[in-house]
């Protein structure tokens, strides 16, 4: 039984066509589900924080915007936010708050805690091959002797999650 050449090559353009659909599908919908930034919890005690505030709090938004222009890619705005964590709240405690909400996802760099430092950084990468998703969170200590009416300054936390890129 010979199989007419017009009907072989229907058959190869069917499958290939459906393939490419196959394709097309997983793909479609991979791209959906990594346009979406990876919704993050602040650690305990952590207030919200408004862009109105002394030079300290415009150093703390300065360097939001930052870490946003970073997250930033062709699939749209990274989400970005800041909090005010109570007075010597340690960054290990911020670090694995963050780092339990990411289970399995890859640390980028090092994230280890420098007492001296006044910023210190940490980010998350997904595993995935196509468009992983990022998740960056830093912190930001008060200088040495930033006091007002005796108190000390308060760190801030920033926390960022990109969309897939």
């Amino acid at each position: 039984m010979r199989i007419g050449r017009r009907r072989l090559v229907a058959a190869l353009a069917s499958l290939l066509l459906i393939v490419l659909l196959v394709l097309g599908t997983i793909a479609s919908v991979r791209w959906r589900a990594a346009g979406e930034p990876h919704p993050i919890s602040p650690p305990a005690g952590a207030v919200p924080q408004s862009h109105q505030g002394d030079g300290y709090q415009r150093t703390v938004f300065d360097r939001a915007g930052i870490i946003a222009r970073g997250l930033r890619n062709d699939r749209g705005d990274a989400t970005v936010r800041v909090y005010a964590l109570p007075p010597d709240s340690p960054w290990l405690q911020a670090r694995k708050i963050v780092a339990t909400q990411l289970d399995h996802w890859e640390q980028v760099g090092s994230c280890a805690d420098r007492a001296e430092a006044e910023i210190v950084e940490c980010a998350w990468r997904e595993p995935t091959r196509w468009w992983p998703r990022e998740v960056r969170l830093t912190m930001l200590r008060p200088p040495p002797g930033e006091n007002r009416d005796g108190r000390p300054g308060h760190p801030f936390v920033v926390i960022g999650s990109g969309r897939g890129n």
